[in-house]
């Protein structure tokens, strides 16, 4: 009896399969970053972020173990980056072409093997595509001053590889056996693609992680000045005023790793510029557009944070480097705008009123990409229920009232109960205003102008 080959690689099985993976994969990643920052708080030495590394590869090398098929990593790190990206991960397109070079590095590490169901397989797979993640990252950091921070990016990436052999490796070859032993999935034979087809497909790979590379490396790149402005007396453009600062050099670490980097203290760079006495907030904005902030008092008594030069003349751009919350190192930098005081009056029925104010809840904040009636903006925001939770609400207290053009009655107790409502701060070019949205980007209350619990 005659049989037809299926007429497409990939089954609709296949792609389910992968996309539900994928999806796994990249809400996950925003839990796991979490525990791993908590971990490397807890140890404290290099390398310490980088033990969950593994953990955000596995679902790429469940994906070739589960299709049984070549390519099925690069596709599932595609769709994963694709997943971070929409849920607003805060490197932008940098997590897509994070995740397609882990995929492709995890096909590439099973096609030494015949038998790419057993063991070794995996092990390289997950440790080559872990370790990826490190050197695609500092790619698009601020080069350092000094070769000894290459060597620590190098054991960085080391630790990053042994995460992936544990946890992309060792624990999906032990997951994939238990799901087999159960029933839960049926052995499927390896797969391999056409032998025209498969460099078809490894080129095409090739060429999509050099386009986002390019594109990366254009978009991200600052303009020759960076504007200083905001709420002084005195703005100016940097270097074309005030170009002879002098430059220091200065150790500080990002993600585990500590590095030498020279440049211009930003504390000098706003002195001529004579910052308002009541600023609060120094808004660091890039040529793509992200911007995040970094308080006055860090400002002032930071003697890290710098702005560093990468290359020369009209080649030259800048990075925002040495910051406490690694949000806030900005590649491309073409604003440096001052923001007078800025808080929310939060009280009402709460045993401890204090106004909110964004630099507290800094490390707590995610993104996402939010539209308040002037077009979709990236936005940080944190949790409204840590927020009041720290206020202590009484416990007569029912109701939270956001104010707002239309003002907004919601139930306590829901709010208390919903990690997914934030309160989001709305960048402008000077000011920063707020509202209280979903993290799926469902809008409750544009333009907030304080809150009461009642």
């Amino acid at each position: 009896m005659r049989t037809t080959s299926p007429r497409y690689y990939f089954s609709t099985r296949d792609l389910l399969m992968l996309a539900a993976l994928a999806a796994l994969g990249g809400v996950t990643s925003t839990y796991i970053n979490a525990i791993g920052r908590m971990i490397q708080s807890l140890v404290g030495v290099p390398g310490g972020f980088q033990w969950a590394a593994g953990l955000h590869v596995l679902w790429l090398t469940l994906a070739v173990g589960l299709t049984g098929k070549q390519g099925a990593g690069t596709m599932a790190g595609l769709l994963k980056g694709a997943v971070e990206l929409l849920t607003g991960n805060t490197h932008g397109l940098l997590i897509v072409l994070v995740d397609v070079v882990a995929g492709v590095l995890v096909d590439i590490g099973f096609l030494p093997f015949r038998d790419k169901d057993r063991l070794p397989g995996y092990l390289l797979a997950g440790g080559l595509a872990s370790a990826s993640n490190v050197f695609v990252f500092q790619l698009f950091a601020a080069l350092p001053a000094d070769i000894l921070s290459y060597g620590a990016i190098v054991i960085l990436g080391g630790v990053a590889g042994l995460s992936g052999v544990v946890f992309a490796g060792f624990l999906a070859h032990i997951l994939l056996a238990a799901l087999r032993r159960a029933g839960v999935v049926k052995d499927r034979p390896p797969q391999p693609m056409g032998r025209r087809a498969y460099p078809i497909f490894l080129a095409s790979a090739v060429l999509l992680t050099a386009a986002l590379t390019f594109y990366l490396f254009t978009t991200q790149r600052g303009a020759a000045t960076v504007a200083i402005g905001g709420a002084v007396a005195a703005p100016y453009a940097y270097p074309e005023t005030h170009g002879d600062l002098p430059a220091i050099t200065a150790d500080t670490t990002l993600r585990g790793v500590t590095t030498r980097y020279t440049g211009i203290p930003v504390r000098d760079l706003l002195t001529p510029a004579e910052p308002a006495a009541d600023a609060d907030l120094l808004l660091v904005q890039a040529a793509d557009g992200y911007a995040f902030f970094i308080s006055m008092t860090e400002v002032q008594t930071s003697t890290g944070l710098l702005l560093a030069s990468q290359g020369r003349g009209q080649d030259a751009s800048y990075d925002i480097v040495g910051a406490a919350n690694s949000k806030a190192w900005v590649r491309g930098v073409t604003q440096l705008t001052v923001i007078g005081s800025v808080t929310l009056e939060v009280g009402g029925a709460v045993a401890q009123p204090a106004p909110y104010n964004p630099v507290d809840w800094q490390f707590a904040m995610d993104s996402i990409t939010l539209n308040v009636g002037d077009g979709p903006r990236k936005v940080q925001g944190a949790p409204l229920n840590q927020i009041l939770l720290a206020l202590q609400p009484t416990a007569e207290a029912t109701t939270v009232i956001l104010t707002a053009a239309e003002p907004v009655s919601l139930p306590l107790a829901d709010v208390l109960g919903d990690d997914d409502i934030r309160l989001f701060n709305l960048i402008g070019e000077t000011t920063i205003t707020f509202a209280v949205a979903r993290m799926d980007g469902t809008v409750i209350a544009p333009q907030v102008t304080a809150i009461e619990v009642k």
